[in-house]
């Protein structure tokens, strides 16, 4: 074969430093030893420098230029939250932002199939994914999702490549990715129609232990885990950071700049700074007088003198800082503490059960009284933030017509198979559609989203959607295609109703069928599905022309079809009628017979 290209697309894989390493990408030199002089192209979305100059050396491509671009999604507006009382905040947040699509990302199996039970129970419109489940069953959640049948899945990591709908809403990280390039690649599934999404993230020591376990456990070397670990270390600091969050994050991958970036929720409610040096000293006493040996739940209890069963067990209640620091509460505590071990005052010993432990930086502050500055806690205020997908206020949207519409989408979407509804029309180009309310083939052009091909596909029926909204009926030729006189009689179709554009695309139908062509050959020729130029024979013969259809539908076949339909009572949709003949006759052929009667 004469290869024009070869192009290694989630190039990150073919790295150890990267965040996916896979061994199969390293076989990749060798297959590209065998194209010498053929060009290579190396994509990724999330690659640090080390990373990038990783890929160009693994895939032996020195010399190659290296092109970056801003690593920084505007659209996507992050937050960070502790992680406490999840569901709860989840709950509140989703009540506000109702059936918007939205991805929950879980650590284990077990979580995705808890979390979305709970969701369902509260009437959430939630199912889960994980590897562990039957390949058929991951593939049916993942089409529910992508034709808007699912608002949210729950799922693993696992859950993710191949997945590129647009409308996706909202990201939510149950638990702490392992590294900031999982988090930016898993966040990116979000806005990918330029709308504005929303990345939210629940943070907890809990799952920095659980990985730094399994970077242990794990059968790579010595230098593979320290990397990993200080990878880990970098997600942490993103989650504690009191700064701008997208900057840490572009940061990161190489790019830096000291602006906020407006979209995170530092920048919108920054946090106060005061001299905190009393109660890290407070903190660090107790830590010293409990020999160092209480995690941070126990030590809290300690500072604010709760006499609680474990408390009591280790005489804690008789230290001299029991009780000092009774004048704040348990959520500052746990907010303040927190931030003295990411200054490195404290250290979390992961290897006794989280207890916490004086550093060598501890000594300065409790008898040198060197000054640390501490950050107010903010409020947590996940479940009244909505996601507004702004309109043009100039061209309101008719909530009512776009409901009408969204429905047409789905009905097509199953027509066709099961294709994403996005697919036929985005929720953009739907919306504007809702606005504009365009009446004639003309008019329907302008909308932002159709092409050609669309309006050919589809603009006959969401024409007759609106104009049956608005009350005009089907109305003539003229004014529905907005044409002139001698347009419309140039055509000698003698339905009246059909669009001069769809009576085109069926006359080229028809013109090939003349010449003797088949339906798959046409299909070709146009670039058209088989079953698109199907469906032209079929609405051709119904118009009456010359065409055979014999070898398309049979007697037996509209009686079986009709009797099917009459039975199911009329559903607006062919999809029941499709899944009630089991597949073995095709939507053209269904909707033919329906239309006979």
């Amino acid at each position: 074969m004469k290869v024009a290209q070869l192009v290694v697309d989630e190039a990150h894989c073919v790295s150890m430093w990267g965040n996916d390493f896979r061994p199969e990408y390293a076989q990749l030199p060798d297959l590209l030893q065998h194209f010498p002089g053929v060009p290579v192209n190396a994509l990724t979305a999330t690659a640090d420098p080390a990373t990038r100059q990783d890929i160009v050396d693994k895939l032996g491509i020195r010399g190659a230029e290296i092109f970056v671009s801003s690593f920084e999604r505007p659209n996507i507006h992050i937050e960070c939250f502790q992680a406490q009382k999840r569901i709860e905040a989840i709950t509140h947040y989703l009540k506000a932002n109702p059936g918007q699509a939205g991805i929950i990302y879980c650590l284990s199996r077990k979580a995705t199939e808890e979390i979305a039970q709970k969701l369902r129970a509260k009437g959430f419109n939630a199912r889960h994914y994980h590897a562990r489940m039957d390949a058929d069953e991951r593939r049916q959640v993942q089409d529910a999702f992508q034709q808007d049948a699912v608002d949210i899945v729950c799922a693993t990591i696992a859950f993710g490549m191949g997945i590129d709908k647009p409308n996706i809403r909202w990201v939510i990280h149950y638990n702490l990715p392992k590294n900031v390039e999982s988090y930016y690649q898993e966040i990116g599934r979000a806005g990918r129609d330029g709308a504005p999404a929303e990345a939210i993230l629940f943070a907890g020591a809990g799952d920095l232990k659980t990985y730094l376990d399994f970077i242990k456990d794990s059968a790579g070397t010595e230098e593979y885990k320290e990397v990993q670990r200080k990878k880990l270390s970098r997600m942490w600091e993103l989650t504690q950071t009191q700064s701008c969050r997208t900057n840490l994050v572009i940061g990161y991958f190489g790019e830096h700049r000291s602006t906020p970036c407006g979209h995170c929720d530092l920048c919108d409610n920054p946090p106060r700074g005061f001299d905190g040096t009393e109660l890290a000293q407070k903190a660090l006493s107790a830590c010293y007088r409990v020999n160092q040996n209480a995690a941070l739940t126990t030590l809290v209890q300690v500072l604010r003198g709760s006499y609680s069963p474990e408390v009591k067990a280790n005489q804690y209640d008789q230290i001299k800082t029991f009780g000092a620091g009774k004048d704040h509460s348990t959520h500052e505590w746990n907010h303040y503490i927190t931030q003295m071990v990411d200054q490195g005052l404290l250290a979390v010993d992961f290897h006794r059960q989280s207890k916490l432990s004086l550093t060598s930086l501890s000594a300065a502050v409790l008898k040198d009284g060197k000054t640390v500055q501490l950050f107010e806690p903010r409020e947590q205020t996940l479940r009244n933030r909505t996601i507004k997908v702004e309109d043009n206020p100039e061209q309101p949207v008719d909530q009512t017509l776009y409901d009408k519409l969204a429905r047409l989408r789905k009905q097509i979407s199953e027509e066709k198979g099961g294709v994403p509804a996005y697919a036929v029309f985005t929720n953009a180009t739907l919306k504007d559609m809702a606005s504009k309310q365009p009446t004639t083939y003309s008019t329907f052009d302008k909308v932002s989203g159709v092409g050609k091909r669309k309006l050919e596909q589809f603009g006959e029926r969401f024409i007759a959607v609106i104009r049956e909204h608005l009350g005009l009926g089907e109305g003539d030729l003229s004014p529905l295609l907005g044409e002139t006189e001698a347009d419309a009689a140039d055509e000698t179709d003698e339905r009246p109703t059909r669009p001069a554009r769809r009576v085109n695309t069926l006359k080229e139908t028809l013109r090939l069928l003349q010449e003797g062509y088949s339906t798959a050959e046409i299909a070709g020729q146009r670039g058209l599905t088989e079953n698109t130029v199907i469906e032209h024979v079929l609405r051709l013969h119904t118009a009456g022309e010359s065409v055979s259809i014999e070898h398309l539908i049979s007697p037996d076949d509209i009686r079986e079809i009709q009797a099917c339909w009459q039975k199911l009572e009329h559903p607006n949709a062919l999809r029941p009628v499709f899944e009630a003949l089991e597949g073995r006759i095709g939507y053209a052929q269904i909707r033919y017979a329906i239309e006979l009667l």
